[in-house]
């Protein structure tokens, strides 16, 4: 079941909600009003680690930003 960000358009409230059906009612937990703006949610992972020869921001397997 997705979890989506949302933004209160009245009282400016960011927060998240399980959504448990496509035709739920959101509501705003700080004021209550129902006109909310679904924000861009970026996807995560915990617990990965990098097993790769090389860093994320070169091809290189060692250099001045790799740790």
């Amino acid at each position: 079941m997705p979890i989506f960000e949302y933004k209160c358009n009245a009282c400016g409230e960011d927060f998240e909600r399980l959504v448990m059906k496509k035709d739920e009612e959101i509501t705003c937990p700080k004021c209550g009003q129902k006109e909310l703006k679904k924000k861009l949610s970026v996807f995560g992972m915990s617990g990965v680690e990098n097993t790769g020869s090389s860093c994320s921001g070169c091809s290189s397997s060692s250099c001045s930003s790799c740790g």
